[in-house]
């Protein structure tokens, strides 16, 4: 592997040649794909400096409007609003831009986090006055906690009208949601809207990234502008890819080269910047355990020998690490303090990301930077070349992690075939049935709380095929429900030849149900799955586990949402998605075809409700908290 990779350097051999030889030596194609890409970088010239572009007999609004063109923004995301005439009349001969109308503001925060996550691209928000801000704050939550990088433009009202208390006047609107955006400002000078937007832009895209906020006087969406300033896209991108330093690289190699049992634990920066490649091939080459942050997406494919799920998913290993590195992960993000540290203390701890809030923050650590987790990978990965070949310890150990992969696949198998029959449906079952009715290169949106490790256990996101051809999940750390069917929207609208799921909870289906007219109204193929145990089954798992009342007498106040039952089916069909519920798993597998026929086929979105187990301890309560109010009748348990 060392001679291959100083011949590429040395342009003695070219890209295929080096990725042929890396791969006949157990090296994945997309591990050696990107160490070659990471190697063999050419040389070009810088193209000459764009012009700024001034634009002149503007209003504000049509300023902005140019601006986004120029910035290669195609799409608006949000709900119209008295405060933003100036800037949605420029939209009318503006046909570059797409407005994508949103039924509520939440929808159209989660349809620009999903397009972003998709994309790699910055999205525009509009927002209306503090009512539409209020909306969106749930979701812009999630936008922030996984550091998804966004704008939001809110109108307010004329500043010639400010301070009379008039009505959605809000005096420090542009302060609303300071504690969960990268950057907030309110416009004074309608003539700097644009490098306010450019200063937007730039800001939420700067590590560890996440919203930008912006408010804008409706008067100044509508006045004249003098003669005014673009500076184009081109001369306002900035590589935020950080190579820590020499020494930092080397320590790194000294520990995972001298650990009996390295693990690799890969977190939420990963959304933004995939380090797949580069950390599938530093496992396989020292024989590393690669496990995923809780809460995270699956942002490792499932399929790979090293992958060992989740950390926490087995205690037994978690216990045997020696050195565990963290690429651009919280540590650690669980929904209470861990009663057990989750590795072992005496374990070399490495801590590398670009959230300086976060590195070293929560945990002892050993070795820790401010850098790019991609960039790091990569300069360790030559390092680990650089000193020559695995060890016969550490090919041995990359065997035995392989063999504890694939029983652990074996085992999660055998699990699912007895769950098999199960009535009502199992989540397995649905798992598994999913796994094999999607596209190999499907955008999988995920959003189901209490059943999101079914996902790791049984949705294949094959490491054979490269990055580009794989499977991609999304899902939020953030917590705040209602965000996975408008998200999907935004996924698809961004790769629309990607087929595209979104798995949802019966009740986050109910937090963000108005995003399906926006399906339907422009024609955004996806395929919803409600995981309808209808619960909100984390709710009675804690409740049950906090072991009092509750626990002993059945009753989880909040939880059922049953009684009446809801009609989802009915619910998308309002809204212009058609769909089927599904309680027979003979037929789940059909029902399933039919949904991936209609938004393949038929190009249509479609719903697909399926009634499964409940679980955890409780499961068997169907009690809810009653009283009548058309009988003056109270609780009678």
């Amino acid at each position: 592997m060392f001679a291959a990779s100083k011949d590429l350097l040395d342009h003695k051999i070219g890209r295929r040649a080096f990725i042929g030889t890396m791969t006949a030596g157990g090296m994945s194609v997309a591990g050696a794909s990107a160490l070659a890409e990471t190697l063999d970088i050419p040389i070009a010239s810088a193209p000459p400096p764009q012009s700024a572009r001034i634009v002149e007999g503007l209003t504000g609004g049509e300023a902005l409007a140019e601006f986004l063109i120029e910035w290669d923004v195609n799409y608006v995301f949000g709900l119209a609003g008295s405060e933003e005439v100036g800037f949605l009349d420029a939209l009318i001969d503006r046909k570059q831009l797409n407005y994508c109308t949103c039924l509520h503001e939440s929808a159209a925060m989660a349809m620009a986090d999903g397009y972003s996550r998709s994309t790699g691209r910055t999205p525009f928000i509009q927002l209306h006055s503090v009512a539409g801000a209020a909306y969106a704050l749930g979701q812009l939550v999630n936008t922030w906690r996984d550091r998804v990088p966004a704008v939001i433009m809110t109108g307010r009202q004329s500043s010639d009208f400010r301070g009379q208390d008039g009505f959605l006047e809000a005096v420090n609107l542009h302060e609303l949601p300071r504690d969960y955006t990268q950057w907030i400002w309110d416009v004074m000078d309608p003539a700097t809207i644009p490098e306010v937007m450019r200063r937007a832009f730039l800001l939420a895209e700067a590590p560890p990234g996440g919203p930008a906020f912006v408010t804008v006087s409706k008067d100044f969406l509508e006045q004249p502008l003098p003669p005014t300033q673009i500076t184009p896209r081109s001369r306002s991108r900035i590589d935020y890819d950080v190579v820590p330093p020499d020494d930092h690289v080397a320590r790194i190699a000294d520990a995972l080269s001298t650990a009996q049992f390295p693990a690799l634990f890969v977190g939420n920066e990963a959304i933004r910047w995939d380090a797949s490649a580069e950390i599938s091939a530093i496992a396989e080459h020292i024989g590393a355990a690669v496990m995923t942050a809780p809460k995270v997406p699956l942002i490792f494919p499932t399929t790979h020998p090293a992958y060992l799920g989740e950390l926490g998913d087995d205690p037994a290993i978690a216990a045997r690490i020696d050195c565990f590195w963290s690429l651009g992960g919280h540590m650690f993000k669980h929904g209470a303090k861990a009663k057990s540290p989750p590795i072992p203390p005496g374990a070399v701890t490495i801590h590398t990301g670009l959230n300086e809030g976060e590195v070293g923050r929560n945990y002892p650590v050993d070795i820790a930077a401010v850098a790019g987790m991609r960039a790091t990978a990569s300069a360790v990965m030559a390092e680990l070349l650089r000193r020559g070949k695995p060890s016969g310890a550490m090919n041995a150990r990359r065997d035995a992690i392989a063999n504890a992969s694939a029983k652990r696949r074996q085992d999660l198998d055998a699990i699912a075939d007895r769950e098999a029959g199960n009535e009502p449906i199992a989540t397995s079952r649905l798992m598994r049935e999913l796994n094999a009715v999607m596209a190999d290169d499907a955008s999988v949106v995920s959003e189901v709380v209490s059943s999101d490790q079914y996902l790791r256990y049984y949705l294949d996101i094959d490491h054979r095929r490269p990055m580009a051809q794989r499977r991609r999940n999304f899902d939020t750390t953030g917590g705040v429900l209602g965000w996975g069917v408008a998200a999907a929207i935004g996924v698809k609208i961004g790769n629309p030849q990607r087929e595209t799921w979104c798995l949802t909870g019966d009740g986050a289906l109910n937090f963000g149900a108005q995003a399906l007219w926006t399906a339907a109204r422009y024609e955004v193929p996806i395929g919803i799955v409600v995981f309808n145990n209808g619960q909100y089954q984390s709710n009675r798992r804690f409740l049950h586990w906090y072991g009092r009342r509750a626990a002993e007498t059945g009753q989880y106040p909040g939880v059922n949402l049953g009684h009446p039952d809801i009609d989802h089916v009915a619910l998308a069909k309002a809204y212009g998605v058609e769909g089927e519920t599904i309680d027979d798993p003979a037929g789940l597998a059909a029902a399933l075809k039919r949904a991936a026929r209609a938004i393949r086929e038929e190009k249509r979105p479609y719903l697909l409700d399926v009634r499964i187990e409940k679980r955890y301890g409780g499961a068997q309560s169907d009690w809810f908290d009653f009283f009548s109010v058309a009988k003056g009748m109270g609780r009678t348990s």
